[in-house]
Order: structure tokens, then C-alpha cells, then sequence
């Protein structure tokens, strides 16, 4: 990775990501953007001042955090997606990072949050940062589905954590599971999994791997069930998910189970896109 940008709004989340990013540039010996949005429809005064201030207090925090480290602060005037998203095209960004969605209760209920339309809209991987950094990530759970997106994820996983454990999964939903006795070692059960097996070898066999990459194994159950069975077992300290941008209208591009991540991760989350042409 050549260039890390982190987004901030100058918030406790946002200090969290600051601090992730300044880790992995200096791991990666990469550059590091440290960019805030202000809104345009601000009269100009005032949006000036504010752009102003920003910008005072972001070199003031990294001459404090990382005062050697390879770094430029920007202040963008505009819509925060767009203008995010342009900015790690023109900068060919390798890395997003950002901090935790505001929770609005009611608000998330009806519609798309900015971190999700900006995690569905990003051509580069993002990195959502929940807690402090302390060390390099260290172990890394991956659910696969058998797309590019996923390989698109393990590349990034590869480049991020190099030395971390990485565990990889397909969860199998079996048919009918409640009728056939909801055990594994059922005809009906053995032969989705032999049908899974099969998919994630051809799978594997398309795709371009990063060398040492480990099969994904194939567990019964659904998605969300054993994602919090791995959670609880493994303690992850990254979570990694391909993102499956739906086309055609739809109310949440991500899917709904994506969708729950970015709005509530677990750990620190890294999305991948689908590879770019």
C-alpha cells in the first residue's frame, strides 16, 4: 500500500481512526491523508473559519501522534460522499479508513446511513476502526461466499496483515434442516456440503490467491449464527467481508447482512470492493 486517507470529524471515533491509519502507513511506508468535509451550504464566512479550524487542530493532533511520519491534512468543501470518494480516485487511494457510524435510532430504521452509502459508493477497500490501536492485527476472520469480492478481500487482509492468523469460512445453509434432524452427518446435509466443497474449490481455482491463502472451511449454519460463533471462539481483531453492492433500486445496496456490520461491527471491519477492471 502506497497511500492510507482517513476520514475524521474531529470525534473520539475518529481519533480511533486517525491512529489506525498512522499505524498502517508506517507499517505499509505509505502516505497518509488525513481529510474532513465541511458542508458547502454554509454561507462562505463561516465555512472558511471552520475549514480553518479543522485544519489547525489536524496538524496540531498529528504533530503530536506522529510528527516524522509522511502525512497531509486536507479540508474538502461539499457532500461528504462525494467528495471522500473523489478524493481516493484522484489520490489512488489504496485504503479508506474511517470511524464508527452516530447511531440515529430511528432515522437507520428508515434509510441508508452515510457510512453505508460511502462503504457501497468506495472503489477502495474501507477500514471501519472500533477500538484504539495497540499492535498490528493480529487475527482476521474471513466468511467467504465464493465471489470476487472475497478474493478481493483476502488480497487486502494479505497486504494489511501480513503475519496475522487468517481463518476463512463458508457458512451452508442446509434445506429443510428441522425436518432432516438439523445434524450435520444427514444425507441431505453431507451432500450440500460435498455440492460447497465443490463450489469452493472451482472458486479457488478461478481466482487469484495470495500464496499460503487457507481453504475456507465449510460449516453448517446460518451466516449470522456462525459469524458469532467464530467471534466468540476465534476473538478476532479484524473482520473481513467482500461487499456485494446490490444494482436497480434497492433500499440498502450492501445487503441486509453487510448492511448490520458496517452499522455495528463487532471488531474492525474491512469491506473490499469487486476488483477494479
Amino acid at each position: 500500500m502506497d497511500t492510507i486517507l482517513v476520514a475524521t470529524d474531529l470525534s473520539e471515533r475518529s481519533d480511533r481512526a486517525i491512529e489506525r491509519a498512522l499505524r498502517i502507513a508506517s507499517e505499509q511506508k505509505a502516505k497518509c491523508h488525513v481529510v474532513s468535509v465541511v458542508d458547502d451550504a454554509l454561507p462562505v464566512e463561516i465555512s472558511n473559519n471552520l475549514a480553518d479550524s479543522i485544519s489547525e487542530r489536524l496538524l496540531s493532533l498529528l504533530d503530536g501522534k506522529a510528527p516524522d511520519a509522511d502525512t497531509e491534512v486536507t479540508v474538502l468543501r461539499g457532500e461528504t460522499i462525494e467528495m471522500l470518494t473523489r478524493f481516493a480516485s484522484l489520490h489512488e487511494a489504496d485504503l479508506m479508513v474511517l470511524g464508527l457510524h452516530r447511531p440515529r435510532i430511528f432515522l437507520d430504521g428508515l434509510r441508508e446511513t452515510t457510512m453505508e452509502r460511502l462503504v457501497a459508493s468506495s472503489m477502495v477497500p474501507v477500514l471501519l476502526v472500533t477500538d484504539a490501536p495497540d499492535a498490528p492485527y493480529r487475527n482476521v476472520l474471513i466468511p467467504i461466499s465464493f465471489s470476487p469480492a472475497c478474493a478481493a478481500a483476502i488480497h487486502t487482509v494479505k497486504q494489511l496483515a501480513p503475519v496475522a492468523d487468517v481463518t476463512a469460512f463458508h457458512a451452508l445453509h442446509v434445506p429443510f434442516a428441522g425436518l432432516t434432524g438439523g445434524a450435520d452427518d444427514t444425507d441431505m446435509a453431507r451432500a450440500a456440503t460435498q455440492d460447497a466443497s465443490k463450489m469452493r474449490d472451482q472458486w479457488m481455482a478461478a481466482v487469484t490467491l495470495p500464496e499460503g491463502t487457507p481453504k475456507p472451511k465449510i460449516v453448517t449454519g446460518s451466516v449470522r449464527f456462525m459469524m458469532e460463533e467464530k467471534l466468540s471462539e476465534l476473538k478476532p481483531d479484524l473482520l473481513a467481508i467482500g461487499a456485494h453492492t446490490r444494482s436497480g433500486f434497492a433500499i440498502r445496496r450492501l445487503g441486509g447482512f453487510a448492511a448490520e456490520l458496517v452499522r455495528q461491527p463487532p471488531v474492525d471491519l474491512l469491506i473490499s470492493p469487486l476488483p477494479r477492471l
